[in-house]
């Protein structure tokens, strides 16, 4: 492929300067630093203003244009201040569309603005100016700073806000995304070219989210997070490619997905039950029940689950998950297996009661070649009904009969492990991978951040934890030991 003939000039200039004190920005014009500077995040497009009177005004002609109270308004602050801060946002983002080349179109706005009621006239004028600018991706977050990021959504954040009307006639728009702002459903198919719809804090029953994607032929992303009033889903698309589902209340029974080309797939949710159906071209799957406060034996329904996603390259899986798949009748492993799964994640507290589900997926992956273990507090059932025996596990075992895994002597090349603090459980399943990966040729190591007992600052023991791990036997002779 080549540069065009500017791009190209441009880098033969850089090349003949390469070892001199000249300023090769001065070779810039101003239609390719515009260009640089709508591939940055909006906060970052305003530092450039500082670096010369060129650039002071060139960050206004951007198309990637955000406006985020977090700019402005600190959480921390008292409520008169956060009043002030406000109105100075208010200001500046009028100010600065005021000052925007009538001429450009823009391709992506998002405003993000909590208790909009208080600023329904200037919120209309903003979207306005979006819309008369072309733009392609329409961003409006109208919900409360989020304080807890695994809350369900909030009663008092829907329906804070309607669409305006003049947004359904712009023909151009490709990807909405709306949070805490309702819309109306049936309007969707004036959106011609929409190919992708996010949607947050709202009620969507399951009959308006069938009508949605029914409205939306070109749809080929959608998500809902934090969405109410859903129910059973039910979706039937044939250009959806990824769906969302994340921490939605109200879901019940069913969750119904017959999307030929799904390629990514994420949930995050209660247990329910899945029917799914001509998934072949998934490639992504992420799996996460940690809401789930219960114990039971669904060890045959998370079977029956995996069972239908056989076919994906990438899977992620909760702790729940590792407590309850060993209770299945098929345990333990997944057939057919997971031929094709090359990466996989592990949420997961490393406690002693989800080692079997562990085992249960490295057993059920016989090509893995990325394992990462991400640890984090998780919710423990001591009731979680299996006979199997923990210290009979191999990851405990010095029996020269131990089971070795085929992913971890033939394909398994790299290991992440994500919130180090060198608990036995965590020193036993690494010291495992060490002493039996033949082909293993990196482990990461990402020290936790997460103080100690009675708040302790372990900023100084975690590394040492993790240096040990130096020490350790290793099969594989190239294996290189990470610690960051």
């Amino acid at each position: 492929m080549h540069l065009p003939h500017h791009l190209s000039d441009l880098f033969n200039i850089a090349a003949m300067g390469k070892n001199t004190e000249v300023d090769m920005f001065s070779y810039l014009t101003d239609s390719l630093i515009l260009i640089v500077i709508s591939f940055l995040p909006f906060k970052e497009a305003a530092k450039t203003s500082i670096l010369s009177k060129r650039w002071r005004h060139l960050w206004h002609e951007t198309k990637k244009i955000e406006f985020d109270q977090s700019f402005f308004i600190k959480q921390q602050s008292g409520e008169e201040s956060k009043k002030i801060q406000r109105r100075i946002f208010i200001d500046f983002c009028k100010h600065w569309i005021q000052t925007y080349n009538p001429g450009l179109n823009a391709n992506e706005f998002r405003l993000a603005l909590s208790n909009p009621q208080e600023s329904a006239t200037d919120i209309q004028l903003f979207i306005r100016f979006a819309v008369d600018h072309g733009v392609k991706a329409l961003d409006l977050d109208f919900s409360r700073p989020k304080r807890d990021e695994n809350s369900l959504g909030d009663e008092n954040q829907v329906g804070l806000l309607e669409l305006p009307p003049f947004v359904y006639e712009h023909k151009g728009l490709e990807s909405l995304t709306l949070f805490s702002c309702n819309f109306s459903v049936s309007l969707l198919n004036k959106f011609l070219a929409l190919k992708s719809i996010s949607l947050g804090g709202v009620k969507l029953s399951s009959s308006c989210l069938k009508e949605l994607v029914s409205n939306c032929p070109l749809l080929e992303s959608l998500s809902m997070k934090n969405c109410s009033d859903l129910g059973c889903i039910n979706i039937s698309s044939t250009t959806l490619m990824s769906l969302v589902i994340d921490k939605c209340s109200d879901l019940q029974n069913w969750i119904i997905i017959d999307v030929p080309k799904l390629r990514i797939f994420k949930y995050s949710g209660p247990l329910v039950h899945f029917a799914i159906e001509h998934l072949d071209a998934l490639v992504e799957a992420d799996i996460d029940f940690g809401r789930e406060t219960e114990f039971d034996e669904y060890g045959d329904l998370l079977y029956q689950l995996l069972s239908d996603i056989y076919r994906i390259r990438v899977l992620t899986v909760c702790s729940y998950m590792l407590q309850v798949i060993p209770s299945a009748e098929e345990y333990p492993c997944l057939k057919p297996p997971f031929d094709r799964v090359q990466h996989l994640t592990l949420r997961t507290a490393l406690h002693a009661y989800e080692l079997h589900g562990i085992s249960f997926f490295l057993n059920s992956c016989p090509n893995l070649e990325i394992l990462t273990i991400d640890i984090a507090p998780a919710i423990i059932f001591p009731e979680r009904g299996t006979d199997l025996a923990l210290e009979d596990h191999e990851f405990f075992s010095s029996n020269r009969l131990v089971i070795v895994y085929e992913c971890v002597r033939k394909s398994l090349k790299k290991v992440e492990i994500k919130g180090f603090k060198g608990q036995l459980n965590e020193v036993v399943v690494i010291n495992y991978l060490l002493c039996y990966g033949l082909v293993l040729d990196t482990l990461s190591i990402v020290l936790s951040k997460e103080k100690g007992p009675n708040g302790m600052d372990m900023e100084e023991w975690y590394p040492k934890y993790a240096h040990k791990l130096l020490r350790f036997k290793r099969a594989s002779k190239s294996l290189r030991i990470l610690i960051n």
